[in-house]
């Protein structure tokens, strides 16, 4: 196999890169260039509420660029996990954007969309025969859970890029996709050795976690070989150290030498990690464990209800000094005050964090006795609606702002409040209630492939 060579222009689309590193790497030969667009890191709002973590205008600037570039140097351009979460919603949004980038360009480029929402009849039926398994500590998936699910997506794996790449595609928008998978399945279809192919994409999915002096985001550019990939950031004046290469495969991962995709278990046990010159990482010597079942992970989310969060400072420093009597009082009082409302403890949660005391930790937290003279206060409600929510917050911010306590020498109030209105709608809220893998008879199984054309009248599907 010649030399494949691509190029990731930054961790997150919409995160920015230089254009200088881009175009830079455009004049390096390649054979693909890629971005990553999305993460379950922010939570599980976006996927539930279909919204994005990156604003449109930052997407558009960093797609347009892509676009141009790619097109005009007939260069394959890939997204994966559209959005941010990769759902039908996002990859619409993504599309969006690309079709008002093609308008303003004339561009009429031949676009694969690879769709993988999952509807609840196909999980329930995967339920039913024991095709679905925890990913962790979890409990197993059940049709009841599945039920409870407002929008559940798959994380493809390298072969659905293959079919769209198979299809004529100059650019794909794909659904949530595994990172690596974006920039292992063009050479694994090549005949690339899988280990370094996978092992490549992990290292170069985030962009510049790799590169040094790492001011932001950036463009970095994996080549590989028939045993060997290097790995150089686009700009020419950053680096890529060893160091960063080799701890990236730890990177969102439990383990640094045993990374599982859908196809198999990248091996890096025997990966040797060199620096050949000042800017360029060489790394061999990975190894790619085909698995039995090709499986893909699950993320899906159910609604929970409607938040609303009240922050403040506390700087009265007997107030500091007994704050955890203090909070178990108010807590005592916002209860009897919510009840008098007619409101039940089953409608709502109650979350009270001391930022300076263990807000982090919790109860894991090893400094017991904090000299903290300041505390930020967060209060944190979340109730069957809006309403409810609004109303147990407002009982909470009352009871802390004037609820007194021993030595108490103030008399307008306990809190700095830095805001008006002080209580401050969240919206709604979801949390993970599926976070397992599912068994595929075919990598296409969980996939819808669309060929769109974008043209001068609008898209066609």
């Amino acid at each position: 196999m010649k030399p494949f060579r691509a190029m990731a222009v930054s961790g997150m689309l919409g995160y920015g890169f230089t254009e200088e590193a881009f175009r830079r790497g455009l004049t390096m030969g390649l054979d693909l260039v890629a971005c990553d667009a999305g993460s379950a890191d922010p939570g599980p709002y976006y996927l539930g509420s279909g919204s994005t973590f990156v604003s449109r205008l930052a997407v558009k600037r960093d797609l347009e660029l892509m676009v141009m570039g790619g097109l005009q140097n007939g260069v394959p351009v890939i997204i994966g996990s559209a959005g941010g979460s990769g759902s039908d919603t996002h990859i619409d949004w993504t599309l969006d954007i690309l079709r008002e980038i093609c308008l303003k360009h004339g561009l009429t480029p031949r676009v694969a969309v690879l769709r993988s929402e999952i509807d609840s009849k196909a999980l329930k039926a995967k339920i039913i025969d024991g095709q679905t398994s925890p990913l962790g500590p979890i409990a197993p998936l059940t049709a009841e859970v599945a039920d409870k699910a407002h929008r559940v997506v798959a994380m493809i794996g390298a072969e659905p890029f293959q079919a769209a790449i198979d299809a004529g595609a100059e650019i794909v928008i794909a659904g949530r996709s595994s990172d690596a998978a974006i920039y292992a399945a063009l050479p694994l279809h090549r005949g690339a050795d899988p280990g370094l192919a996978w092992h490549m994409g992990k290292i170069i999915e985030c962009g510049a976690q790799v590169i040094e002096p790492r001011e932001g985001q950036d463009c970095v550019v994996g080549t590989l070989y028939n045993d060997h990939f290097t790995v150089e950031p686009g700009h020419p004046e950053r680096r890529c150290t060893r160091t960063r290469v080799a701890a990236h495969t730890l990177y969102e991962n439990p383990s640094p030498y045993l990374l599982k995709e859908p196809s198999g278990t990248l091996d890096t046990n025997t990966a040797i990690f060199e620096q050949i010159d000042e800017r360029t990482v060489r790394v061999s010597g990975s190894q790619w464990i085909p698995s039995e079942r090709y499986t893909v992970k699950l993320e899906g989310v159910q609604y929970l209800g409607h938040r609303t969060v009240f922050i403040a400072g506390i700087r009265d420093p007997i107030l500091v000094a007994t704050i955890n009597d203090f909070i178990t009082l108010c807590r005592a009082r916002i209860a009897r005050d919510v009840a008098a409302l007619g409101i039940a403890e089953h409608q709502y949660t109650l979350g009270i964090k001391l930022y300076g005391r263990d807000a982090i930790m919790g109860a894991n937290e090893p400094i017991v006795e904090s000299s903290a003279h300041e505390l930020a206060v967060l209060v944190d409600v979340i109730a069957s609606d809006g309403e409810v929510s609004q109303a147990v917050c407002a009982k909470a911010r009352y009871s802390l702002l004037h609820t007194d306590f021993p030595g108490r020498m103030c008399i307008s109030g306990n809190l700095a409040i830095p805001f008006s209105p002080s209580d401050l709608p969240a919206g709604s809220v979801y949390e993970f209630n599926i976070w397992h893998t599912m068994v595929c008879e075919d990598p296409m199984e969980p996939v819808r492939l669309e060929i769109v054309d974008f043209s001068s009248v609008g898209i066609t599907i």
